[in-house]
């Protein structure tokens, strides 16, 4: 069986937070100046990861889900921490306590593909893809990679995105190799928006994967969010910087569909992707690089009223 990697870093413990924290990356990239347009609302976010529990920060957005690592389809609880980790960063909720997610009004489904051992197969994801197509997913987030090629997986990825489904996935955590390109699968396939991380600093993570295929950069290290045992934790890796990116694509088409505008659409994933590129922060070397991709995300930019015909990236 082909290894899956869950793309986290590093995982640092941080117990339980009475007061609500709005974690760093938030902040840096000012998303919440754009909640005034935007929480995410009623945007269907597919987290194929670990499962998820019912922590007390997502219980109002947490709406369901599924596990194909079982017999037992509707165990999708979490035992390993990361797909609750991650779930958090998309959509904890505004509340007074715990941690706030970029899009703390989007709607998330726990998609089991991954064991509670971090471990699964292509197979597990490809069910896991079909599974957010059949239930009308808006946005795919995969935080998992592997190094290795799947026509599976790649076939999968692409009957999501020709069902107008935005699939993330992250670059991958092997920076600090001497690859060429070391970016991992899915995060290769043209039809995924691939995903790196950025620190505190807004530079790359030095453990965050480089490669032509990389396209957008954002916080990635040292992300708080929601834990096992409705507890928190800061992890690090690209597959906290996958949700990040997923929560501001909720952000960006929860606001078009709720919008009596059409001068703006997004309806499609090229549509959903051009707006994320030509809209991000150039960093690095000018114009798209291996480390950055186009840059970093600016949502405030993304979701400013922009003129479609005027979007082109090659």
């Amino acid at each position: 069986m082909t290894t899956i990697k869950l793309e986290v870093n590093e995982v640092k413990w941080a117990g339980d937070k009475k007061d609500q924290v709005i974690d760093w990356g938030i902040k840096a990239l000012n998303v919440y100046d754009v909640w005034k347009e935007s929480k995410g609302e009623g945007v269907k976010v597919a987290i194929l990861d670990t499962g998820c529990i019912k922590h007390p920060d997502l219980t109002d957005n947490l709406k369901g889900g599924a596990n194909f690592t079982s017999d037992d389809i509707n165990d999708y609880e979490d035992r390993a921490g990361h797909g609750t980790h991650v779930a958090g960063i998309v959509a904890a909720t505004d509340n007074a306590f715990g941690v706030v997610g970029v899009a703390p009004k989007a709607h998330v489904y726990a998609v089991k593909v991954l064991g509670d051992n971090g471990s699964g197969s292509y197979e597990m994801i490809a069910k896991g893809i079909d599974w957010a197509i059949e239930n009308d997913m808006d946005i795919i987030s995969m935080s998992l990679g592997s190094n290795y090629d799947s026509p599976v997986l790649h076939e999968a990825v692409k009957r999501a995105y020709a069902k107008n489904i935005t699939v993330v996935a992250a670059a991958g955590n092997d920076g600090d190799t001497y690859e060429d390109n070391d970016i991992d699968y899915p995060g290769r396939y043209e039809e995924v928006i691939c995903v790196g991380a950025i620190d505190k600093h807004l530079e790359r993570s030095w453990f965050s994967s480089d490669g032509n295929e990389l396209d957008i950069a954002a916080p990635g290290q040292d992300i708080y969010s929601t834990h096992l045992n409705n507890q928190y934790a800061i992890l690090s890796g690209t597959s906290m910087a996958t949700p990040f990116i997923t929560g501001v694509l909720a952000l960006l088409i929860a606001k078009h569909k709720n919008s009596d505008s059409n001068n703006t659409p997004i309806d499609t994933p090229e549509r959903v992707r051009e707006h994320l590129l030509r809209t991000a922060d150039d960093a690095g070397i000018v114009g798209r690089d291996r480390f950055y991709g186009y840059g970093i995300v600016n949502p405030k930019r993304l979701l400013e009223n922009v003129d479609v015909s005027q979007l082109y990236i090659g």
